[in-house]
């Protein structure tokens, strides 16, 4: 940094007041809490920014994982049970009587207990699987049968995953999509079992003892091997995950998304079937029918179409399943089920649940029943109790400088995008049309609060009270049946894609449209008293969300959603030249809590990186627009040494302290598309000359290095 500059900036901070409003205040007492001013910013500017908070926040017993997003979802739960445990009254909206009756449900656990194994033999009978006895059953299997039926009543995906969707080549209609299915353990750890011995050993006992919990209670059952059954399971879950395609291979829309008749599927799946098949056929026709079941939508196989997104693991299913065994096939079916199901009858089941979590992931006692309560009311009634929530807890206010905050992203987008060397004009101007074309979704849906709206939203959905299991298939069944019947409907381009009750924001490719909840329009991230803070915390989050339309996969779909290229085949080529850089700078990043094999996972976590990097520069740029209308910004108490720049960064920064147990870092390293929380702040900001220049790092430092990957 100049000296000139230095100087302007101490006077600055001479005249600038200090802010001693009770949000300023607060966001003071968190920052100072946070900061290790032992560290040096310009060396690990996430371990001075957070350094503090990590030594004060261990992960709690119960978590895996504890930050400021986990904090914030505790909190929302909080509020979420103090509303849920009103009285609540007779004129109260009939969602909002059945979110109340469910929670009390969900905590009779006394029921649950009584109840034993009886609701789930019912349902396990109805898929025509086992019931005496774990399988084999020695009775012939129709494992197309169960899969398919298991769909359509409980939701459930195995071996195929299905579900309707907008057709992404024609957003203005719907279509049924067929695709692969992680096996019920990461496909990783099923393919590198040196690697994750550990985890492996704890779900192959996880099995075998949720199967001998089984048996023991049912005293007229034929007594089978447990391990024998553990097994079997795991190896063909070995076997589904050696036939799915790789995370970074399906990164590539090009490889998706292939629509075609169910004949035609019929005949890519037969080409790979042995003859002389040990079990039923895979028959496409057949599994649909059993999947609209009840559903009064009727297929019209010459005309009806749908969206395999995945051709060559359904053709080395069909040659997978066409050569195992029926005993193998009725053991995985079966446990795929029962696993399901089985936490929502004895308690018993719920502790071998806890104990491989504990095991695995490093938890150290339960989840307290109400949270996991007041979380399932709030899976499925989410739009009744954000009803509640958002009276109580979120004002319009908030709504509107949000979506002021979201515009001035937008401008700063758009400069961005007028000032790049490397796009061509023709890809400009549709980047800016889809920039411009981007709908804000912001606290809650418009049509929450009007009489009528949410009995509308919940038509058909029961709760039964006194009866968890119950209630559980009733919405099950509902939510797929309504699903289904999308299949008939055009698309809802003004539906939201979650409840207000959400802690995290959303981007949605189809709909080109960004979603930010009330439930994150809260401190730590929004409401921080100071632009610069709101502005480095939640306008980066918004950022991040507007750049997920030009990331490696958003850039593929135009502004109307559709996928489709759009770009000029040179200005593709510099893109990719960019987006390369950030994949090679990420994937260096060695995780060292978990040893020297654990690297960051540049190429499944760009989009993510891309995001980052981009919801950075133009939250900083949209923040320079706000202080050029409203020029003098205050300082934070305690804090004045801290120009508004640096309090931009640090707000940045705290966004993502956190700390984690080993097992839910592992997972997050192995399986995720988000980098650590570390490297994301390490990696955006020594991307950013900004950064380097309002902290005065020198040239070569580490958080400013001489390369640095700019794409947005």
């Amino acid at each position: 940094m100049k000296a000139e500059e230095r100087m302007l900036q101490s006077q600055h901070r001479l005249v600038a007041t200090s802010c001693l409003t009770e949000e300023c205040v607060r966001s003071a007492a968190r920052i100072l809490e946070s900061i290790d001013r032992d560290s040096d910013p310009c060396e690990d500017f996430y371990q001075f920014a957070c350094g503090g908070w990590i030594s004060h926040h261990p992960v709690p017993e119960s978590q895996s994982t504890w930050d400021q997003f986990r904090a914030l979802r505790e909190q929302l739960l909080v509020q979420l049970r103090a509303l849920l445990e009103e009285e609540g009254s007779e004129d109260d909206v009939k969602p909002v009587q059945q979110a109340r009756m469910l929670y009390r449900v969900c905590l009779d656990t006394d029921k649950l207990e009584a109840l034993g194994l009886e609701p789930m033999l019912t349902v396990l009978q109805k898929l025509g699987l086992s019931t005496s006895s774990v399988p084999p059953s020695g009775q012939p299997f129709d494992w197309l049968q169960t899969v398919g039926q298991a769909q359509r009543m409980l939701g459930l995906n195995i071996m195929v995953g299905f579900w309707v969707s907008q057709d992404v080549r024609n957003t203005s209609r719907n279509l049924m999509v067929v695709d692969q299915i992680s096996p019920g353990i990461s496909e990783r750890y099923l393919l590198d079992p040196a690697r994750f011995q550990t985890e492996l050993t704890e779900y192959h006992s996880y099995i075998r003892d949720m199967v001998q919990v089984f048996q023991d209670h049912l005293p007229n059952s034929t007594a089978h091997n447990a391990t024998l059954f553990a097994d079997d399971v795991l190896q063909f879950s070995t076997q589904l995950a050696a036939i799915m395609t790789p995370a970074e291979v399906r990164r590539d829309t090009k490889n998706l998304f292939h629509e075609m008749s169910v004949f035609t599927l019929q005949n890519l799946t037969d080409l790979r079937e042995e003859e002389d098949s040990l079990n039923t056929k895979l028959n496409w026709t057949r599994y649909l029918d059993y999947i609209l079941d009840n559903t009064n939508v009727t297929l019209d196989y010459d005309s009806d179409h749908l969206v395999v997104m995945d051709i060559a693991y359904l053709q080395k299913l069909a040659a997978l399943v066409s050569i195992t065994d029926q005993d193998t096939l009725e053991r995985f079916v079966w446990w795929s089920v029962f696993s399901t199901l089985a936490p929502l009858t004895l308690q018993e089941f719920r502790d071998l649940a806890f104990r491989f979590s504990q095991r695995v992931f490093g938890l150290q006692q339960k989840t307290a029943r109400w949270k996991g309560c007041t979380g399932n009311v709030n899976s499925n009634f989410g739009m009744a109790v954000s009803y509640l929530y958002v009276q109580k807890h979120f004002n319009n206010e908030s709504r509107e400088k949000a979506l002021e905050m979201v515009n001035d992203i937008r401008t700063a987008f758009t400069e961005i995008v007028m000032e790049l060397d490397w796009m061509d004009t023709e890809t400009k101007e549709r980047t800016l049309e889809k920039a411009h074309a981007m709908r804000p979704f912001i606290g809650f849906p418009g049509w929450l609060l009007t009489p009528g709206e949410l009995e509308k939203y919940y038509e058909g959905a029961e709760v039964v009270d006194g009866l968890l299991f119950e209630t559980y298939l009733r919405l099950s069944e509902e939510s797929v049946k309504t699903a289904l019947q999308d299949l008939r409907k055009a698309p809802d381009y003004n539906r939201w894609v979650t409840p207000a009750t959400t802690v995290n924001a959303f981007y949605s490719p189809i709909l080109n449209s960004v979603t930010f909840p009330a439930g994150i329009l809260q401190p730590p991230f929004y409401g921080l008293g100071l632009e610069s803070l709101n502005y480095g915390a939640i306008g980066a989050i918004m950022g991040h969300e507007l750049t997920h339309g030009f990331d490696d996969q958003g850039r593929r779909y135009d502004k109307d959603g559709n996928l489709k290229q759009w770009w000029t085949e040179d200005t593709l080529q510099e893109y990719e030249h960019r987006v390369q850089c950030i994949v090679e700078q990420y994937s260096q990043y060695n995780v060292s809590q978990l040893g020297e094999n654990f690297t960051v996972n540049g190429i499944n976590t760009q989009g993510e990186n891309i995001a980052d990097n981009g919801g950075l520069r133009e939250a900083l740029r949209a923040y320079h627009k706000f202080r050029s209308r409203i020029p003098g910004e205050q300082l934070l108490p305690g804090l004045s040494q801290y120009s508004p720049e640096q309090l931009f960064f640090l707000g940045f920064a705290h966004m993502w302290c956190g700390n984690s147990t080993l097992g839910a870092l592992k997972s997050r390293v192995v399986d995720g598309v988000h980098s650590p929380s570390r490297f994301r702040v390490i990696g955006t900001l020594s991307n950013s000359k900004e950064f380097a220049d309002a902290w005065g790092c020198p040239a070569g430092s580490l958080m400013n290095p001489d390369k640095k990957c700019v794409l947005w």
